[in-house]
């Protein structure tokens, strides 16, 4: 490699708030796991805005005090590509609120997600062309609020699957040239079950400049297990290697489902194959 990973930053480790439990409790347990930073989840049933925003003074100072930092996550059936105009509606509302979570609570970044999983939407082309002109109206009208809120909206991509073609990179793709001001949240296990290590390389290469956080979790390429690295299929020391010829030093969620302790074991293997590759 071209690229010395022992002279290059590590990236930050986080997790994801779980969203039954109490995010200031989580706070804490984070810390004392050595991780960075908090991923607050923005989601029923425990962490709706208005729930976050009751427990506000408590959010900030558990993170403060723990000398960590947070970014910001939502649901990812959320419908903002809907046809039904009520409902898109609805959701383009509950997105402001969302965003005004995020500023309140100082977090930076806030992801959505990538998702037509309605029905048969996807299916016919009349239905995608009307499920990404209406996504990308949504994206457009809460990018330009999040900036007056000082928040910078990301879009994670998911997994196609289940007959739902439209979860992609082609289509992926489109969303982001008409929205600049996303930034991308790439989703390593993801992308794997799209197309193995050649869907990995692809989000990466297409979007690097625009790469704001990531998500790493273990699966065995078909289900989004959420499996701890190592666990499952994914190749770790090319997803480190390429991760190291952009010189990647951001975020990186550790969103391993299994067990926290498990999460753990995830980032020191990762900390391991950074430094191996870069000798």
């Amino acid at each position: 490699m071209s690229k010395d990973h022992n002279r290059h930053p590590l990236p930050k480790f986080g997790l994801l708030t779980s969203p039954v439990e109490s995010v200031p409790e989580e706070v804490e347990r984070f810390s004392k796991l050595g991780f960075d930073f908090v991923e607050i989840g923005i989601e029923e049933p425990a962490a709706t805005p208005q729930i976050l925003m009751s427990q506000k003074d408590r959010i900030l100072s558990a993170i403060s005090s723990n000398g960590l930092f947070a970014i910001g996550h939502t649901a990812y059936w959320v419908g903002f590509g809907s046809s039904h105009e009520k409902v898109r509606s609805g959701w383009i509302e509950e997105g402001k609120d969302m965003i005004r979570t995020a500023s309140e609570l100082k977090l930076g970044l806030l992801n959505f997600h990538f998702n037509s999983r309605f029905g048969s939407v996807g299916v016919t082309e009349g239905s995608r062309n009307i499920f990404l002109r209406n996504f990308i109206g949504s994206m457009e009208e809460l990018t330009k609020f999040a900036a007056t809120q000082n928040v910078v909206l990301m879009l994670e991509n998911t997994p196609p699957q289940n007959g739902h073609p439209l979860e992609s990179i082609r289509y992926f793709s489109e969303v982001m040239e008409a929205v600049p001001a996303l930034r991308f949240h790439l989703d390593v296990a993801h992308a794997f079950i799209e197309n193995r290590m050649k869907s990995v390389k692809e989000y990466i290469d297409a979007f690097s400049d625009r790469l704001a956080h990531i998500h790493l979790h273990d699966n065995h390429g078909e289900q989004d297990e959420h499996l701890a690295l190592g666990r499952g299929k994914i190749d770790l020391r090319k997803v480190v290697r390429y991760l190291g010829e952009i010189d990647y030093d951001k975020t990186i969620t550790l969103e391993v489902f299994t067990s926290r302790a498990d999460a753990v074991r995830s980032r020191e293997l990762f900390k391991k194959q950074w430094e191996k590759l870069g000798r």
